[in-house]
């Protein structure tokens, strides 16, 4: 099935992102993206949503990237559902790709492998052994860039409505329903997290908090250890 460029809904959740939030959304335009692109505010105090309008279509959900998301897929017109976070800067034939990928009808969704915006060995090591290990066990991030076909997110209900882990939960049973993809074209996104709190803790909570995931701890027990919003 061919796939045309404005036929992907771009969807970028935001909450306080008026520092990322008009870059994010010139590079979306500048890779040429000329459909749909849906900002899905969780009620930011800053001026995310102003800042925001004049590249798309601004709504409002209550906040939650999950439910944020969900929101902005309900109202998506696109067969491709493109998920995108607020400080990332895609590859520019992204678009392309995902053409390409979706012309396999067994190919349901995917992502990308990334690149952090900040220079240092750590920064490359740190990349390399995830993307090696999210593509030998085909599993991506939100972060990662999700794209999915409309009918698929459908099907599976959508992101589960869970504070922390809902990409992976959806990573997982996408997986069930069809073959997924993670391509070579790189998003670039935020390395912030890493700056603000050292990138070996980053590393080392992540994996913690995936194999507690793993292992039945809840969500919400989780979240306490992963901060949601940074400066």
């Amino acid at each position: 099935m061919e796939i045309k460029k404005n036929n992907i809904s771009i969807i970028i959740p935001t909450f306080n992102e008026a520092k990322n939030i008009r870059n994010t959304c010139a590079n979306v335009r500048q890779i040429g993206h000329t459909g749909e692109l849906i900002i899905v505010d969780g009620g930011s105090t800053d001026h995310t949503p102003q800042l925001a309008l004049p590249f798309g279509k601004v709504i409002t959900s209550q906040r939650g990237r999950a439910v944020q998301m969900n929101t902005a897929a309900k109202l998506a017109k696109g067969e491709i559902l493109w998920f995108l976070h607020a400080d990332c800067n895609p590859h520019p034939r992204s678009l392309e790709a995902i053409q390409t990928a979706l012309r396999n009808n067994s190919v349901v969704g995917g992502a990308f492998i990334y690149i952090l915006d900040e220079p240092g060995m750590i920064y490359r090591l740190s990349e390399f052994l995830s993307n090696h290990k999210n593509r030998i066990l085909s599993i991506f991030y939100g972060e990662m860039g999700i794209f999915v076909r409309k009918t698929a997110f459908e099907r599976l209900g959508g992101y589960l409505e869970i504070p922390i882990m809902e990409d992976i939960d959806f990573c997982l049973r996408l997986k069930k329903i069809g073959s997924v993809a993670i391509l070579p074209q790189h998003i670039l996104v935020s390395a912030r997290r890493w700056k603000k709190e050292g990138v070996a803790k980053n590393i080392i909570r992540n994996w913690l908090l995936q194999i507690g995931w793993r292992l039945g701890i809840s969500p919400q027990s989780l979240v306490k250890f992963y901060p949601l919003n940074l400066d």
